[in-house]
Formats: C-alpha cells, sequence, structure tokens
C-alpha cells in the first residue's frame, strides 16, 4: 500500500479536605524559603456527567495551594497540566482522585529550571505584574474549564472508556517501531511535528486534531458512510469486512502525553484496523525514561506551556514562542526579517493583515510597558461620577 509522504444518580457536593485555615499556615510557613516546583499533566476518561460540581472547589484549592496551570472538566472525563510545589501538586492530585471516577490519573512529571523556579517565585521581579512572563505557567492563575470534551474530536461516538488500542511502554517502543511491519503514525498537529518526531513516523500535517478521522479515511481509502459509525460488535465486525486489503496489519501511534492516542486508537478501531497500538505516557514519557544514546526520537517534543519545548530527560528545548501565532519558533527562524517578536514569524507573516499586526504591536507595547496586556487598570470597574462631573463619587458626596 502506498502511503503519501505528508501525513493527534447526583454525587453529593464535593468538599475540599484539608481546610483553608490549615492550608494558608502551610503556605505561610514556606513564604520564607520557597520550595521547588514541579510540572505534572495529567488526565483520565471516565463518565463524569455531574463533572461541573468539582470546578469550584478544585479552582479554590489551586488557589489556596497557589497552583498554576491549566485543567478541563467534562462529560468523558479531566485533563491537565498544572505547576507548584510537589507537595500542593499532590495535594490537587489526591483531591481529584477522591471521586473514584477519576482514581487512577494518567500523569507525567517533568522539572522546572532554577530560572524558572525564580521566576515562579517573582523573585526576578521587582514587579508581580511581570513576574512569571517565562515560567511554565502564570504564576499567580490557574484555570479550570468547562467543556464538552477534554481533548476535542468532535465525534461523540468515539469513547476512549469503552475500548482503546494497546498499550505500549516506552522501554517495548523501540523495537515496535522499527518492525518495517508497523506503520508509525504522529497524532499531532504540524506545528508540533515540525520541531520533532519518531525517526520513520507518517505526519498527517493536520492543522488541529479534529481533522485526524479525515485524514485516516482518505489515506486508507476507507468507505465512509453518510453517519457516522456507532461504536458497536455488528458495525465493527462489518466495517473491518469492509476495510480488508486497505487497512496496515499493524498501527502504531504516539502524541505528546498520550491522550489524543486514546481516542485516535479507539477510532482507528471502529475502522476495521486490528492491530492498533500506542505508546503508554506519550513522548514525554518516552523522554523521561529512554536513554539519548538508545532513542530513536529525533529534535524537541512541542508542549503546551512557556516551556514550548522539552528534550531528552524533559529538559528545558531551545524553542521560543511566537505570540502572534502561538507556534515554536528557532533562533534561526527569529532572524529572519518576518519576525517581529510580540508580532509574527516566518510560519505566520504572510497570513496577519497590516491591520492585525498593528493590533498586536499595540499589544506588546501594553504588555512591556505594564507587564499586562490591557494596562493596570484592566479588570477594574470605573468609578462611578455624579451628574457627570469629574471628580466627584458617591464617596465624596457622603463626605
Amino acid at each position: 500500500m502506498a502511503l503519501s509522504k505528508c501525513f493527534s444518580a447526583t454525587p453529593k457536593p464535593i468538599a475540599v479536605s484539608a481546610t483553608t485555615e490549615s492550608v494558608s499556615a502551610e503556605i505561610e510557613a514556606s513564604e520564607g524559603s520557597p520550595q521547588s516546583l514541579v510540572v505534572v499533566s495529567f488526565y483520565k476518561f471516565a463518565d463524569f456527567p455531574d463533572h461541573t460540581d468539582m470546578r469550584k472547589p478544585l479552582k479554590d484549592l489551586c488557589e489556596e495551594m497557589r497552583v498554576s496551570g491549566g485543567i478541563i472538566l467534562a462529560p468523558e472525563g479531566i485533563n491537565g497540566s498544572i505547576c507548584g510545589s510537589r507537595e500542593s501538586v499532590e495535594r490537587i492530585l489526591e483531591f481529584i482522585q477522591t471521586d473514584k471516577r477519576l482514581m487512577g490519573l494518567r500523569q507525567v512529571e517533568s522539572p522546572v529550571s532554577t530560572e524558572q523556579e525564580a521566576i515562579h517565585h517573582g523573585h526576578s521581579s521587582s514587579s508581580p505584574l511581570s513576574a512569571g512572563e517565562d515560567a511554565p505557567f502564570r504564576w499567580d492563575h490557574v484555570r479550570v474549564k468547562l467543556k464538552k470534551e477534554i481533548v476535542s474530536l468532535g465525534m461523540p461516538t468515539v469513547s476512549p472508556i469503552e475500548r482503546v488500542g494497546k498499550y505500549v511502554s516506552p522501554k517495548d517502543w523501540n523495537a515496535l517501531i522499527s518492525d518495517p511491519d508497523t506503520v508509525v503514525i504522529d497524532v499531532r498537529n504540524d506545528y508540533e511535528t515540525r520541531i520533532g518526531r519518531f525517526k520513520g513516523a507518517i505526519d498527517p500535517c493536520t492543522m488541529a486534531f479534529r481533522e485526524f478521522p479525515s485524514w485516516v479515511e482518505d489515506q486508507f481509502q476507507l468507505a465512509e458512510p453518510e453517519a457516522q459509525v456507532e461504536l458497536n460488535y455488528e458495525s465493527t465486525q462489518q466495517s473491518v469486512k469492509n476495510q480488508e486489503g486497505k487497512v496496515p496489519p499493524r498501527v502504531a501511534m504516539y502524541c505528546t502525553g498520550g491522550i489524543r492516542c486514546e481516542k485516535a486508537s479507539c477510532f482507528l478501531l471502529s475502522k476495521g484496523f486490528r492491530e492498533v497500538y500506542h505508546l503508554e505516557g506519550g513522548i514525554l514519557k518516552y523522554l523521561e525514561e529512554v536513554p539519548k544514546t538508545d532513542s530513536l526520537w529525533e529534535g524537541e517534543c512541542f508542549v503546551f506551556d512557556k516551556r514550548v519545548s522539552v528534550d531528552h530527560g524533559l529538559l528545558q528545548g531551545t524553542f521560543k514562542l511566537c505570540y502572534g501565532c502561538k507556534q515554536p519558533v528557532s533562533d534561526a527562524d527569529m532572524e529572519a526579517p518576518e519576525w517581529e517578536y510580540g508580532v509574527s514569524c516566518p510560519y505566520c507573516y504572510s497570513l496577519k493583515s497590516e491591520e492585525e499586526k498593528e493590533r498586536a504591536r499595540a499589544r506588546q507595547r501594553q504588555f512591556e510597558t505594564w507587564g499586562i496586556i490591557g494596562g493596570p487598570d484592566k479588570g477594574c470597574q470605573p468609578a462611578k461620577t455624579i451628574d457627570g462631573i469629574p471628580g466627584t463619587t458617591e464617596l465624596s458626596k457622603s463626605l
């Protein structure tokens, strides 16, 4: 088969186990000597229809423990990446897993450099507004979002809760992808694969994970019914019969941390693929456990935080981020005439109008002046005046 060259019952309210007083006391006691930081990425697919109930207590606990990052809650489970002291991060993970449906989180831990720790704690700047610009996450901010999916594929019938491909540990991965009968597919997007991938892997060149199913159907010339395939035994058996001779005998897939492969492998199984494997823990776990001397990984791994990329041992990579398009850029890219910090890079310069570039320049000037886009008064309500007279407020009237 020819492959193209360019190929991601209502429960009781949730209670935070630690009291606010005890948490605050622990934080105050440690302020004199900031603890070492860790970044932990985690996810779990689960039947979680009441996910909205967890948002407030989880966000409150993250703020109390001074944990930063982003967490997604959805009816299909949880997905997140957070940064903080080891003790505080472990507290958050323990709290999440008090819900039995979320026990057994799949997680990968990454170290934080000394420089990033200093920035995270605000030691490198006299202004708290700009502290954390280069830290893994904003040092003072955690987002807990409610979404329809923890990773967007746009196909409700694809459920990793029902079934997924076979997990392959990092130590066994090299042997699998070195087998000539194995087709290796990178499930990530093109801006990720551009800076690193496994030797010999197929790159689908997708801009978003939602494009992956269409690529599979086009690439392997699968019959595509008008309606989505329901993931049941009868439909899958019919799909297997229809696709015999079209699908490769064995497929091995990988992504950053493993979560996209859960859905991708489920989708391939529904389309009649018989042997579907995926790298357990993703590229991050591979880079953590497999020595560079034995590695088949080439380049660096893009990560969705301000580290931008990591290398073997999960050490900080060399790539920076273009804040105009959120794509990774190398030192060579930043020497190109299309590069303008905070505005554009060689990958987005031709896609932006002059009006868009000027707006980006204005945002960059705000950030350089105030340390925050929108200026120091962003989010503040304007003072009420009396009869439109400047300088008069309700307070001044009462006095």
